[in-house]
C-alpha cells in the first residue's frame, strides 16, 4: 500500500495518535481510520467515500487541493452535535496518491483565548468606570466648584471610595493571576478550617454589626485539611462577608462546619434574596454579576468567587452553590481531610 508502512504498520500508527484521523486515496475511498475519527463522524470509515461518510465539503475539497498539487492543506472544521466542537483539519499528501488527514480538537484553546480577550475586556471596563469618576470630579474642582469648600469636601469623599474601589479591583486581579499560576501545585501543608473561621468571625464582626446581622456558628473541634492556611483564610472570609452584605439589615448567617466521609465541608447559609437557578452555574465566572449595580454599590469586584473557585480546585476539592429565589443561599466548601486526621 504504502513504502514505509505495511497495511498494519499504518493502522498501528493511526491508532497511536490522540487526534481523530484518516488516510484516502487518490479516489477519494477512505483506506485507513482510527478510533477517534470513526467516534467523530459515528460510523465505520474504511472502504467508504469521504464525501459521503465525512458529509464535510470543506475537507473533501482540501484533500482534492492537497493531493492534486502534493502539497499540505489547512481548513477549519465544526462539528454542531451533540456537543460544538471546532477541529483545525490538516491534509498532507503522500506517496501513491495518497492523503493523510488529521483532525485537531481546538476547541479548548479557542475557549482559552476567548475568556482571556474577554477578561481584559470587563478588566479594563471596570477599572475605566471609575477612573471616568474620578476624572470628571477633578475637572469639576478645577472648574465649577473651584472656590466651594463644601463641595470640594463631598468630592474628595467620593473620589476616595473610587480610588478604593479601583485598588480593590488591582488587588483581585493580581490576586487571580497568582492562584491560577500555581493551581496546579497541591498545597502540603496543613490548615484547620475551624480556625480559620474563627479568625473570619473576628474580622467580620463589624461588618456583621453594621449589616445588624447575627452570626451563628456550629463548629467542630477542628477540621484539619492539607492546604494553604492563607489561601483558604481568603475563601472563607470571602464567603461569609458575600453572606452578611447580601442578607440585608437583621437577617442570620449561619456558618456549620461537618466532616463527612473523609471530607470536610463548611457551609455558609444566608437569609438573602436568593438566586435564579440560571445564574447559579456562572456564579463564579469572572466579573459575572446577578445584578451589576447591586454589587458594585456594595464594594464587589465581580472576582472574589472566581478566586475562591481557583483556590479551592488548586486544593483538589469543590465548591457547591444551593440557591432559589425567596429562600436565600448556601455556600459550601468541601475539602479532603488530612490522612492524619481521618
Amino acid at each position: 500500500m504504502m513504502t514505509l508502512f505495511s497495511t498494519n504498520q499504518l493502522n498501528e500508527f493511526l491508532t497511536a495518535l490522540p487526534d481523530p484521523t484518516i488516510v484516502v486515496d487518490r479516489d477519494g475511498v477512505i483506506t485507513s481510520s482510527n478510533d477517534h475519527a470513526n467516534s467523530l463522524f459515528q460510523n465505520a470509515l474504511v472502504g467508504r467515500h469521504m464525501t459521503v461518510a465525512l458529509r464535510a465539503p470543506v475537507i473533501v475539497e482540501a484533500v482534492s487541493e492537497a493531493t492534486a498539487r502534493s502539497l499540505s492543506a489547512r481548513v477549519q472544521y465544526m462539528v454542531r452535535t451533540p456537543v460544538p466542537r471546532n477541529y483545525d483539519v490538516i491534509v498532507s499528501a503522500l506517496a501513491g496518491g495518497l492523503a493523510l488527514v488529521i483532525l485537531r480538537d481546538v476547541t479548548y484553546e479557542e475557549q482559552i483565548e476567548r475568556m482571556r480577550s474577554d477578561f481584559v475586556a470587563n478588566a479594563s471596563h471596570e477599572l475605566r468606570t471609575p477612573l471616568a469618576s474620578l476624572t470628571g470630579f477633578i475637572e469639576t474642582m478645577q472648574g465649577a466648584a473651584k472656590n466651594d469648600a463644601k463641595a470640594k469636601d463631598e468630592f474628595l469623599k467620593l473620589m476616595k471610595a473610587q480610588a478604593d474601589r479601583m485598588a480593590r479591583l488591582i488587588d483581585d486581579l493580581l490576586s487571580l493571576s497568582r492562584i491560577e499560576i500555581s493551581e496546579h501545585v497541591q498545597p502540603t501543608g496543613l490548615a484547620d478550617l475551624v480556625l480559620i473561621t474563627k479568625q473570619a468571625k473576628d474580622l467580620l464582626s463589624n461588618v456583621a454589626a453594621e449589616n445588624k446581622c447575627v452570626l451563628k456558628f456550629d463548629l467542630p473541634s477542628s477540621m484539619v485539611v492539607t492546604g494553604d492556611a492563607d489561601q483558604l483564610s481568603q475563601v472563607v472570609h470571602n464567603l461569609v462577608e458575600n453572606a452578611i452584605k447580601y442578607s440585608g439589615i437583621d437577617k442570620t448567617v449561619e456558618v456549620h462546619g461537618r466532616v463527612e466521609k473523609n471530607e470536610a465541608i463548611l457551609s455558609v447559609r444566608d437569609e438573602g434574596p436568593g438566586i435564579a437557578a440560571h445564574h447559579v452555574p456562572r456564579l463564579t465566572e469572572r466579573f459575572y454579576r446577578v445584578n451589576v449595580q447591586d454589587s458594585r454599590n456594595r464594594g464587589g469586584t465581580g472576582l472574589g468567587l472566581a478566586i475562591s473557585k481557583h483556590i479551592i480546585n488548586r486544593h483538589r476539592g469543590k465548591l457547591v452553590i444551593e440557591s432559589e429565589l425567596g429562600s436565600g443561599s448556601v455556600f459550601s466548601i468541601h475539602l479532603p481531610v488530612h490522612n492524619k486526621f481521618i
